[in-house]
Formats: structure tokens, C-alpha cells, sequence
């Protein structure tokens, strides 16, 4: 470090000259691009792996997504089973509606117990 300290600046001029008038080895240029390569595609691995655990299983068929629904809200089968019941009656597609609006299955809660008298 001690040569360093005593080098004049038309030294460190001509050592920079030097250098950059060196010819560029191309070995080096393509390991450099090899190396970006892997780190681009490493990159888009990871990230293609994570997007692929955060995607949802889509569920195309009507009758597995309101079951899949009813487990998630807690409903027992009987419970369900009765939703469904009520709903046929009020000709609704889908028995989950009931919950949804509260003033239609009081309506059809009401209609079924007038049918019983």
C-alpha cells in the first residue's frame, strides 16, 4: 500500500490507459452472459412457484360450491337439508340465498308452517 501513496498522477493516468486499452477477453463476456441467463430464469422460477400456490382452486360445478360454501359457514347437513326444502318450496336455485336475505326466509319459514295447519 506504501507504492500507492507515492504514485504520481501521470502513474495512475498511464496504469488507467493501460488498462483500458487491454483487449476484452470473450471468455468473460460469456460467462457474464451465461451468468445473467440463470439469474434471470432462476428468478422467474421462483416467482411462477409462488404464484402458483396462491391461486385458488376454481370449483365449476354449482352444487360442489354452495356445499363447499355450507361447510365453510358452519352449517350441519340437517340445517342445510332444510335450507334446501324451503328453497324448493320458494323455487329458489340456490338454498344459500335464504341466508342471504333473512325477510325471504322468514316469508317461506311462514308459508311452511301455515302449510302444516
Amino acid at each position: 500500500m506504501y507504492f500507492l501513496a507515492n504514485a504520481t498522477p501521470d502513474q495512475v493516468f498511464k496504469s488507467v490507459g493501460d488498462t483500458l486499452d487491454a483487449q476484452v477477453n470473450p471468455n468473460h463476456l460469456i460467462l457474464i452472459a451465461v451468468a445473467l441467463v440463470g439469474m434471470i430464469l432462476l428468478i422467474s422460477f421462483l416467482t411462477r412457484r409462488t404464484t402458483k400456490t396462491t391461486q385458488v382452486k376454481v370449483v365449476n360445478n354449482a352444487s360442489k360450491l354452495t356445499r363447499q360454501l355450507a361447510r365453510q359457514m358452519g352449517l350441519k347437513s340437517n340445517e342445510f337439508r332444510h335450507l334446501k326444502q324451503l328453497a324448493d318450496q320458494e323455487n329458489i336455485d340456490n338454498p344459500l340465498v335464504l341466508l342471504l336475505c333473512p325477510s325471504v326466509l322468514q316469508a317461506a319459514m311462514k308459508k311452511r308452517q301455515e302449510a302444516r295447519k
